[in-house]
């Protein structure tokens, strides 16, 4: 049970230094101030050092508060861009996904109170962090889904660099054996937006006049980029990539459901101001063949190499891993280019 704590523990490390802290102030005494402009939201000293102290309450090393304040503020820039496409988490995922965690770690709700109070941490809190991470997670799929792939060359290569051919599982002859299986495909739909903001003058007229126009047969990209006020997707012509059931907000969906493909619905309103959508695609939740072949061809010798699943899958996790890192970086520096930021720490 310490060691499951303990990795829990290094977990909960993890998620507090991803997600910004939104628990209420304790009982010692600062003196507040606000220490960064995030667009029009503000984070505060306490804030930021409620976060630090969560992060490793145990050390005795003093940690670097503007490092903390960066953290914070790229969650802000996220909290931020997926009210502007209408992401959420709903209270019944929430649930289950802290349940997940609960059970991995073989933890009752008591122990889980236990651990998290060694984090500093109420359940209240946890779960808003949990809440934010998890916010964090399908922003971040909608937007990078289908710009990722590891292809079966670059496995290869990397295991020839890391393993040569004489690790484990690797041979030189063909591998014949084929495994024929089945997996479920989620039926997901591809959307376009404009966004006009409630902070704009007349926002529900001007988003009225948006939509006639491109009901009208305008093209709906340029619209986007001359109207839409989500400068990141405007760029794209208003495209936000893919959303699963259950990712966008009610309204949203709701409108989203009833439009088909190639069809215009809205303005939508949502907290972050008015849409109007262009349905892209949509593909249907289906049962599909999945083929795997564990064969493939040494870059360097032409042989080829077999390589067992969990090696196979380690290498994927760990390429798919370091194109994701790369992909973010560059969402998130457009993301911070776009935005209005002063950092007052």
């Amino acid at each position: 049970m310490n060691n499951q704590r303990m990795k829990l523990t290094a977990v909960l490390y993890i998620i507090a230094a991803l997600a910004a802290f939104a628990g209420a102030a304790n009982s010692r005494e600062t003196v507040d101030r606000v220490v960064a402009i995030v667009n029009e939201d503000v984070i505060t000293l306490s804030e930021v050092r409620e976060l630090a102290l969560s992060i490793n309450p145990t050390s005795t090393e003093a940690i670097d508060e503007n490092s903390v304040l960066q953290q914070m503020i790229e969650q802000k820039l996220f909290e931020q861009q997926a009210e502007k496409l209408g992401i959420k988490v709903s209270e019944a995922e929430l649930d289950a996904s802290i349940k997940q965690v609960q059970q991995k770690f073989g933890l009752n709700d008591e122990q889980m109170v236990e651990v998290l109070k060694k984090q500093n941490l109420t359940p209240e809190s946890f779960r808003e962090q949990w809440r934010l991470q998890t916010l964090g997670n399908k922003l971040l799929e909608s937007q990078l889904k289908n710009k990722i792939v590891v292809t079966e060359q670059e496995i290869q290569d990397y295991y020839v660099e890391k393993y040569g051919t004489s690790a484990p599982g690797s041979t030189s002859t063909p591998v014949t054996e084929t495994q024929v299986g089945t997996e479920t495909q989620v039926g997901e739909v591809k959307i376009a937006h404009i966004l006009i903001s409630t902070r704009t003058p007349d926002a529900a007229e001007k988003a009225n006049k948006v939509a006639e126009l491109a009901k009208s047969g305008q093209d709906f990209g340029a619209l986007a980029k001359e109207y839409s006020e989500d400068n990141l997707s405007a760029d794209r012509g208003g495209d936000l990539g893919y959303f699963k059931k259950g990712d966008l907000i009610e309204t949203l969906e709701a409108a989203v459901d009833t439009t088909p493909v190639g069809g215009i619905t809205g303005p939508v309103e949502s907290p972050a101001g008015y849409h109007v959508i262009k349905v892209l695609e949509r593909t249907e939740s289906e049962k599909v063949e999945k083929v795997e072949n564990d064969s493939g061809s040494d870059a360097e010798s032409g042989k080829v190499l077999a390589i067992d699943e969990q090696t196979r899958k380690e290498i994927t996790e760990t390429l798919y891993k370091q194109k994701a890192e790369a992909q973010l970086k560059t969402w998130l520096d457009k993301i911070k280019q776009e935005a209005y930021i002063e950092v007052k720490l």
